[in-house]
């Protein structure tokens, strides 16, 4: 069966940038074009101010998402970027572009968030021992004085974005073709949590778990680029037979 080109954007955890699937490409069909993003502040977008909300983060990813689009669009986000890809897709899903085929959710379980004040009141050593606890960061990096400075503002802008979004205000990503995927033994997602994000989904194309924690994705690499594919492929297909999958509303 011939498969289409698809255009598959990646979007990375809070604190993080694009460098999180440096090589991902290797893994995916040498046809599809693999667009990693740096959220605002960081990497090749240094030169954007952070962004206060995952609506704006949303929005300003979408023009880099969108731009000289000429095939399917898939969306994959971990942790962070898993709520940034839901909100794409419901903005797409809204009128904002053409409607993504698939969303792969890693890390994640569409669970509002605790509120600002929380996040914004939480001292440095509070924020690294939290990336701590996810295993995110080398120990030896969170003791480390240019680590902190380089880090610490937009890890921070990003908890406090993270801790404003209520994913269930707007649920138009509930109704894209949705993967879930996540660690076994991920301290912040249970496996629980992640088998309800899959039943509230309209659509399920898949649940993984693989071994590992908050970021299993280091390790599985391959593997999960696998899933993503059969996944994508497998939602393409669903969407040849049935068009208004990918419509506003359905």
């Amino acid at each position: 069966m011939t498969h289409p080109p698809v255009r598959l954007v990646l979007l990375h955890h809070a604190g993080g940038s694009r460098l999180a699937y440096r090589g991902w490409e290797r893994h995916l069909p040498a046809e599809w074009e693999v667009r990693a993003l740096d959220a605002p502040g960081r990497g090749l977008a240094h030169g954007l101010p952070l962004a206060p909300r995952v609506d704006d983060m949303a929005l300003s990813l979408l023009d880099r998402a969108l731009d000289g689009l000429d095939r399917p669009l898939a969306l994959f986000g971990h942790s962070m970027g898993a709520a940034v890809a839901a909100r794409m897709a419901g903005l797409l899903r809204a009128g904002a572009g053409p409607a993504p085929v698939w969303l792969g959710l890693s890390g994640w379980t569409a669970r509002p968030g605790r509120g600002r004040a929380v996040a914004e009141a939480m001292t440095d050593d509070e924020v690294i021992d939290l990336v701590a606890g996810l295993g995110g960061t080398p120990s030896e990096g969170l003791g480390d004085p240019l680590w902190r400075r380089m880090v610490l503002p937009a890890l921070r802008a990003d908890l406090a974005a993270m801790a404003g979004f209520d994913p269930l205000a707007d649920t138009d990503w509930l109704h894209v073709p949705v993967s879930v995927f996540g660690g076994r033994d991920d301290p912040a997602v249970s496996q629980a949590r992640l088998a309800a994000l899959g039943a509230a989904a309209h659509r399920l194309v898949g649940v993984h778990v693989h071994p590992g924690g908050h970021f299993y994705l280091i390790e599985r690499a391959g593997e999960l680029a696998g899933q993503i594919t059969d996944d994508i492929r497998e939602a393409l297909r669903a969407t040849t037979r049935d068009p208004r999958l990918t419509t506003r509303g359905t």
